[in-house]
């Protein structure tokens, strides 16, 4: 399995969100649980920080070095998260 490069992966989750308002329940929630498919021993938390309306995840390079697939990453995507300040992020 090739890992996913930091321009590419970039590139997907500034694309358009076209499955969006396909998804159903919450995507804050399925987000984690799939980083957690990818980080499942990290000695730190999966919510790293918080905001008005918004959680902060994992470092993009550490979610990268673990293996995220283009296919997960889509994933991510359209279940709304994004990249803010070098880590991922999601609205709540």
């Amino acid at each position: 399995m090739r890992i996913l490069e930091r321009a590419r992966f970039e590139e997907i989750m500034e694309g358009d969100n076209p499955n969006f308002s396909k998804q159903v329940g919450d995507n804050a929630f399925q987000g984690l649980m799939l980083l957690n498919l990818y980080l499942p021993n990290t000695q730190h938390s999966l919510i790293e920080g918080a905001d008005h309306d918004i959680i902060y995840s994992v470092d993009v390079q550490k979610i990268l070095n673990a293996g995220l697939t283009e296919e997960d990453a889509i994933k991510l995507r359209d279940l709304n998260w994004m990249i803010q300040e070098d880590g991922l992020a999601c609205y709540v």
